[in-house]
């Protein structure tokens, strides 16, 4: 048995590796896959009248059929025609590859029920969230450039919680900044600003230079990309009382914002990506000259700005079910 709090920890880190796997990942390139399963294999060898159990079965969910057509119409007019015609082990698929065309990939289970599918919209949130970050369970190009990176939950009360190193400045830092020191050595680690630089600071000096992608990572640790799936966790949802997992709406306009913010997710975890392989390339001697370059390009001291982690920014935007309300 698991509790909410480790159910919630377990899709923060799938999340996060799901991040980290970059954008190789497999997409739906056909209305058919590239092999049958046997269970599809069946439904076509299928012949003579149909089982009464499948019939009984329509019939007992026959509002679950009329509600994924009421999402058919709502999304995907135009297909209804090709949706509908296949068998219910299809039909989701068939769903995924045209909205997919039309909006953005859905990170979607095709092999699930016409029912499952209404029950909620599947949506991967991939942000850096509060246990990813003192876990350190990452690869090793996100450790080093996360030790450039100002600690993005300074004042979160779940710090005082479990912080043991009492009032040592940015002792949140220092777990990970002793993991990049037995990767890359004390003598680099050392020359690293204890506090790290903040999203402004990297941006400006890394945009359009050879480490371009140094800021978008920092973004995205602090939750400034102003995209949802790449700002918000498992940890900023509604939860349903005994439910383990936060469940989305299908509203238009949950789809109209993560279809707009799309193409940015895909640019910034590309521009991630670049960085962090030449960084894995070649560990010690390319951390060492980004860290030189960030050395020689931040200006003379100045006052730093605060940022503070205000847990009512971080809440996620999208339409959720609370179990107050039907959909």
């Amino acid at each position: 048995m698991w509790d909410l709090e480790q159910i919630i920890e377990q899709n923060n880190q799938a999340a996060l590796d799901y991040m980290m796997r970059g954008l190789q990942v497999e997409e739906a390139q056909s209305p058919q896959p590239e092999a049958w399963a046997l269970s599809l294999l069946a439904d076509i060898l299928k012949v003579g009248p149909p089982l009464l159990s499948e019939i009984i079965e329509c019939l007992q969910h026959i509002d679950n059929q009329k509600e994924f057509l009421s999402l058919v119409r709502m999304l995907l007019p135009e297909h209804e025609t090709e949706i509908m015609a296949e068998t219910k082990r299809r039909r989701v698929y068939k769903f995924c590859f045209y909205f997919g065309k039309k909006y953005y990939r859905l990170p979607a289970n095709t092999e699930c029920s016409t029912s499952d599918w209404i029950a909620g919209m599947p949506v991967e949130l991939l942000a850096m969230s509060y246990s990813s970050y003192h876990e350190l369970d990452m690869r090793p190009g996100y450790l080093l450039l996360l030790s450039l990176v100002i600690y993005p939950y300074e004042g979160d009360e779940r710090d005082l919680e479990e912080d043991e190193l009492g009032d040592i400045p940015d002792g949140a830092r220092v777990p990970l900044l002793d993991l990049v020191q037995n990767m890359v050595g004390a003598e680099l680690v050392n020359r690293i600003p204890a506090e790290g630089w903040d999203p402004v600071e990297l941006h400006r000096m890394t945009d359009k230079t050879p480490y371009d992608g140094v800021g978008d990572f920092a973004d995205w640790v602090c939750s400034q990309t102003e995209c949802v799936m790449l700002d918000a966790s498992y940890e900023n949802c509604d939860y349903q009382e005994g439910v383990g997992e936060p469940i989305f709406r299908w509203t238009k306009r949950n789809v109209a914002i993560l279809t707009e913010q799309w193409p940015k997710v895909k640019r910034i975890r590309r521009k991630i990506d670049h960085i962090v392989e030449w960084l894995e390339a070649d560990q010690i001697n390319h951390f060492a000259e980004l860290l030189e370059f960030l050395l020689k390009s931040q200006p003379a001291k100045t006052k730093k700005r605060k940022y503070l982690y205000d847990p009512m920014e971080h809440i996620c935007q999208l339409d959720q079910d609370s179990g107050e309300e039907g959909r």
